[in-house]
């Protein structure tokens, strides 16, 4: 039994060590999962809020060029008669230089000497779709006149990246993806050749080439990348709920796992205190039994009848065995009884001092002790008279058993609280604390008392069992011999 029980005991923290590290790996590849998922993230965040802030950047050209248009200081609106072509044709040109110009022809406008009302602003309207937009996206600088052509060469030239548009644009895209936490945007000039620092606590973009000082950096020489900072409370406010779903898991795979450990350890302990039981009760029933016997034969084939003295002594003998034997048996059969103490319960009012005077007074007829009842001679306690006299009788009977000096033992009571207070002490060697806890268990013997003290177990088992179907408790105490604190309800 103990080979197989440190099998189990040894499979057991083999069987939690392996759960552990599984849980452990998978944790740790479920994070390092999200790590990647949270770094592509953060590349595409990044790639959208620079193309995001580029199209700004063009759709602010193409506004200022349209209102450019608009404006008939700066650009002039005609025909034009082409001989080639034998026919009109639209001319766009710099009213301070009528031979800086561009004719076209379209098949949505048709154009004759002169424009007809409304034609103006339909021709800007179709060039600025079909024209400018379409050049500021493709990044081509259309010269219809020097003049347009060099200030939308200009104006290119001025539009710088907005830092702080880049920074909305990352944030709402972040925020898609229900990231909320700080975050930096570094820009660099590559032909410097130097590196940005990256502190080790954040998630960093793929660096990103960007039109920084114009609208389109051909050399794209600056590039970007963005950081986002504490990537592991993102991480952990993502997988929370993973991760302590898989710790209670493992929590109560080990405390199955201990629970059972302990069951099976006190099931040995039980067995091992049953044997115990089993082989004090065999030798203590086999002791009186054997001497009736002796006492029988002695009068039936040693002619014990013919000598009266004899015979009354057998007979005396007989008698004081037998009864041995029927308060061993009563012992046994008051464990069945113990078990079913809820509804065989008589209560009443009892005289407390009274009752101990006949319980001691019973006892000092088998050995001299002295004992001090501390309390009124009328105190008065509530409970059934038979199955508490057995508790008293249970301890003053070990107190006797364990004690071979001269025993006194004190009793104390006194009302507290709607309770009914009881400390029993004695004189005694008293036990050693580590036993304390285990004393009131069935079978439970003192190790170094049970084999030169004759007794079952059963004693302080079935006095806790009374004890506690009264609604009261009991402890043990170990301060100047064994004492015992009982505490029962004044009422039902």
């Amino acid at each position: 039994m103990k080979h197989q029980l440190r099998r189990i005991f040894i499979l057991s923290v083999i069987a939690s060590i392996g759960l552990l590290c599984l849980q452990g790996y998978w944790i740790r590849e479920q994070w390092q999962s999200g790590k990647d998922i949270l770094k592509r993230q953060v590349d595409y965040a990044f790639q959208q809020a620079i193309s995001n802030e580029w199209k700004h950047r063009k759709d602010s050209l193409t506004a200022y060029l349209e209102e450019f248009l608009s404006d008939t200081n700066f650009i002039g609106i005609g025909t034009r008669y082409n001989e080639k072509e034998k026919m009109w044709m639209i001319t766009m040109y710099d009213p301070a230089d009528p031979k800086d110009f561009s004719s076209w022809s379209t098949k949505n406008i048709s154009v004759g000497e002169k424009l007809l009302p409304g034609q103006k602003e339909q021709i800007i309207q179709e060039y600025i779709a079909t024209n400018v937009r379409e050049n500021v996206v493709n990044d081509v600088i259309f010269f219809y006149t020097q003049r347009f052509g060099k200030i939308w060469t200009k104006k290119q030239g001025e539009l710088k990246i907005d830092t702080s548009l880049v920074n909305r644009f990352f944030a709402d895209e972040l925020r898609k993806d229900n990231i909320s936490t700080g975050f930096t945007i570094r820009y660099r000039d590559t032909s410097l050749n130097k590196s940005q620092e990256q502190r080790i606590s954040a998630i960093y973009s793929d660096e990103l080439p960007v039109n920084y000082l114009m609208l389109n950096d051909y050399d794209k020489k600056y590039h970007a990348f963005a950081g986002v900072e504490s990537p592991n409370y993102v991480l952990l406010k993502r997988m929370w709920l993973a991760i302590l779903s898989s710790v209670i898991l493992l929590s109560l795979t080990l405390f199955c796992l201990y629970r059972m450990y302990r069951t099976i350890i006190r099931q040995k302990q039980l067995d091992e205190l049953k044997s115990d039981f089993i082989s004090n009760i065999t030798h203590e029933l086999k002791t009186p039994i054997a001497t009736v016997t002796a006492a029988v034969d002695g009068l039936q084939y040693y002619e014990g009848l013919d000598d009266r003295q004899r015979t009354e002594r057998y007979l005396n003998t007989s008698r004081n065995e037998l009864k041995k034997l029927d308060e061993m048996v009563s012992r046994v059969l008051a464990l069945s009884v113990a078990e079913n103490l809820d509804n065989n319960l008589h209560k009443e009012k009892l005289n407390l001092h009274a009752l101990l005077e006949q319980i001691f007074s019973s006892f000092i007829v088998q050995t001299k002790f002295s004992w001090q009842l501390l309390m009124n001679d009328d105190f008065k306690i509530y409970g059934d008279k038979e199955k508490l006299a057995s508790v008293f009788q249970n301890i003053i009977e070990n107190s006797i058993k364990y004690t071979s000096g001269e025993l006194q033992i004190t009793v104390t009571a006194r009302q507290d609280a709607g309770k009914t207070m009881m400390e029993i002490n004695d004189n005694g060697p008293g036990i050693d604390t580590s036993h304390l806890p285990h004393i009131f268990e069935k079978f439970y013997r003192v190790p170094s008392d049970a084999g030169s003290v004759k007794g079952f177990g059963l004693g302080l088992y079935y006095v806790s069992r009374i004890v506690n179907a009264h609604g009261g408790s009991i402890s043990a105490t170990n301060q100047n011999g064994l004492g015992f604190v009982i505490q029962l309800p004044n009422k039902n």
